[in-house]
């Protein structure tokens, strides 16, 4: 593919506002980058090129919120994340995405609005299970869902969510784009968007961080139920229509 200077803008211009929106909220960053992704992309590079434009976003905040991220639940979820990625990154090519699309916007939709339902599933190491199902639908269709949801249903704050899920999805993106590389997906034509989106992540998960110091709990918890819930609803309509 030729990168065109408007593919670069869209793309860049992207991954800032995601950055951004992802400090900020710890959601809808994916969604933002989709979005911009399925604009100017060929279909075969929409997915392995939606993990690089995150992770200088989920870097920056690894690092900024380092102190709140609870590795009990982000270590158990790296070890399921490194096995659904491998797994997902050899079969995504194969499954319909309008399946995968509204098996994803349900699953968002029932956890991310029930009440006193235990998301838990009653095994030893649930978190693992999240990694594993979380990263293998990301890597399948560019955005897990799972974590998202169930995250909120945990006791951690603003600044642990935002942290903890840093943590997880800086993890997942690495083994995520191992995979696509093992897999024979070639990155070179996208090195200088790439590196471009990486650099304005900085700043837009810097002013994020800024954000995220100015807003209360709840309001941070609507906004992110919000955003979850707009991601479920455009998932459902991609895989319904």
């Amino acid at each position: 593919m030729e990168m065109t200077d408007l593919t670069f803008v869209v793309l860049v211009s992207g991954s800032f506002f995601a950055a951004l929106c992802s400090a900020a909220f710890s959601a809808g960053g994916a969604m933002i980058v989709l979005a911009v992704t399925t604009t100017v992309l060929p279909v075969n590079a929409i997915v392995p090129i939606h993990s690089t434009l995150l992770i200088g976003s989920t870097a920056t905040r690894k690092i900024l919120f380092w102190k709140y991220i609870d590795w009990g639940l982000a270590g158990p979820f790296l070890l399921g994340s490194a096995v659904g990625a491998f797994i997902g990154a050899r079969i995504y090519i194969e499954l319909p995405e309008t399946l995968l699309a509204t098996a994803i916007g349900i699953v968002m939709l029932v956890s991310i609005w029930s009440h006193g339902i235990s998301w838990r599933p009653k095994v030893r190491h649930p978190w693992v299970i999240v990694g594993f199902l979380h990263s293998l639908l990301s890597t399948l269709f560019a955005y897990g869902a799972v974590l998202h949801a169930v995250i909120l249903h945990t006791n951690l704050d603003r600044r642990q969510i935002v942290g903890t899920m840093a943590g997880c999805l800086f993890g997942m993106s690495a083994f995520k784009i191992a995979g696509y590389v093992a897999v024979g997906f070639d990155y070179s034509p996208y090195l200088n968007v790439i590196a471009a989106s990486v650099a304005v992540a900085f700043i837009g998960t810097w002013l994020g961080r800024k954000i995220v110091d100015r807003i209360s709990e709840s309001v941070f918890r609507a906004v992110y139920r919000a955003l979850v819930t707009v991601t479920a609803l455009r998932l459902l309509y991609a895989g319904l229509a």
